[in-house]
């Protein structure tokens, strides 16, 4: 393959197209590449290869006549590829497009600099614009290089192995595995007896399964455009299970149990086991605290004496206020017991929309919401920003508003990202997480 690369600064990219697997390359033959000086091909005086932007604004923009040129000059009289201009509004460059572009026979690259380049020249003798990712750099010049070295050691030859370019992060649409040399420990740390054993099956699955787990791990989303067997998907299976976040759900109504089940496990993309577990998480707001978990997260704020009595059987309490205009909460708890909600200490703007997103609105008058069934939502006077919430058998419940008010779930999910195994992060105390949040003074919306 021939690499053209059209710049203003050559010397720039001749020293790296020089050095290590390029240049060797290149010296071998296995690939060509030529860096072409944008600014000889200038028809101005000076050589100048910009000027002012046509309806101001800050910055130079690059001519249009010296990048044509340029570039008709890369094309000679037979030219067959890809003319490729480097721009942060390109599509972005993946090792996918790396492989697309390795089937080319010619490949010019031109990087811009300064503001862009004359809208004409692209439209005139570009067929693709590329982004080397979602930043800004001075010139497109590491562009070129990124993609000049992406798409050269895919090319026959140009890597010591052919096996190189197979086994690496992204080519099988997973992260690379680990890798290790000598001596066999240092540090106090050893290498994992199955690369030292000499079974080359063993090596391989060993191979795929760390792979796997790190992409997992740490870029799960592109699982989605993995080519996954069987073993791969089993082996995902377990570390999630393994893995997942252990709770009991604790509820009378078998239905609201079932939806909670499935909106839990959606959300924590299914880490999270309903089956065992020290953790109760409890649906009912009139239920009564129960005593044989370590954690017990409440639809409630606690009542008087209940954070005591927890302390005493080794409990820890944590209490999440059910805010009933949360869609989020009423979504996994339901909203059938709630009659009417009181908002105080918001303006006219803020309790229309707390109260829209409560329930489905009927009718609004001036001070209040109408949800239908005799339900409705009021607009108080009051200093402190709160919500009372009066429910169909009589109880009352005060609860505080934040700027982004915490629902329940969303205290578990917190407790799931933070404490769950698969992070190996520093675990966080979801209870002073969310005590952190309730504390949290208003903030205007």
């Amino acid at each position: 393959m021939i690499f053209k690369l059209l710049t203003i600064f050559p010397d720039m990219l001749r020293a790296m197209l020089g050095e290590s697997i390029l240049g060797r390359a290149i010296n071998s033959g296995a690939i060509q590449a030529e860096v072409i000086d944008i600014r000889p091909f200038s028809l101005n005086k000076h050589k100048n290869t910009d000027d002012a932007p046509y309806g101001g604004g800050a910055g130079m923009v690059m001519l249009a006549q010296p990048a044509t040129d340029a570039v008709r000059h890369a094309m000679g009289a037979d030219f067959r590829g890809k003319r490729i201009y480097l721009s942060p509004k390109g599509a972005v460059f993946t090792q996918q497009k790396a492989r697309e572009l390795a089937k080319e026979e010619q490949l010019i690259l031109l990087a811009g600099h300064y503001e862009g380049l004359d809208q004409r020249v692209i439209d005139e003798c570009i067929d693709e614009e590329i982004s080397v990712g979602d930043y800004v750099l001075t010139g497109g010049e590491l562009g070129a290089l990124i993609i000049t070295d992406a798409v050269a050691r895919l090319l026959p030859g140009v890597l010591g192995s052919d096996e190189s370019s197979v086994d690496e992060s992204f080519s099988e649409g997973l992260l690379e595995y680990p890798q290790y040399t000598r001596p066999r420990e240092y540090l106090g740390r050893r290498v994992p007896e199955v690369l030292l054993g000499g079974d080359q099956k063993l090596i391989d699955r060993w191979r795929r399964d760390e792979a796997v787990r790190l992409t997992l791990g740490r870029r799960p989303e592109l699982l989605e455009g993995a080519r996954l067997d069987a073993a791969d998907r089993a082996l995902i299976r377990r570390i999630k299970r393994e893995n997942s976040v252990s709770v009991q759900l604790i509820c009378k109504d078998a239905d609201k149990l079932a939806r909670a089940k499935a909106n839990l496990y959606e959300l924590c993309g299914g880490a999270m086991d309903f089956d065992r577990g020290d953790t109760a998480l409890v649906l009912d707001r009139d239920a009564e605290m129960p005593e044989e978990y370590k954690r017990v997260f409440l639809p409630r704020l606690p009542e008087e004496g209940e954070h005591e009595a927890a302390k005493a059987l080794g409990t820890e309490l944590v209490g999440c206020a059910p805010l009933a205009f949360d869609p989020a909460f009423l979504g996994l708890c339901g909203d059938e017991g709630i009659k009417q909600l009181v908002f105080s200490g918001v303006n006219a703007d803020e309790f229309a929309c707390l109260a829209a997103r409560a329930l489905p609105v009927k009718r609004v008058d001036e001070k209040a919401v109408h949800y239908g069934k005799s339900r409705r939502a009021l607009l108080a006077p009051g200093k402190r920003p709160r919500c009372e919430a009066l429910f169909s058998d009589g109880k009352r419940q005060f609860i505080d508003l934040c700027a982004e008010p915490p629902a329940y779930f969303r205290a578990l999910l917190n407790y799931a990202k933070t404490a769950a195994p698969p992070l190996k992060s520093k675990e966080l105390d979801a209870a002073m997480v969310i005590a952190r949040v309730y504390k949290t003074k208003r903030r205007a919306e």
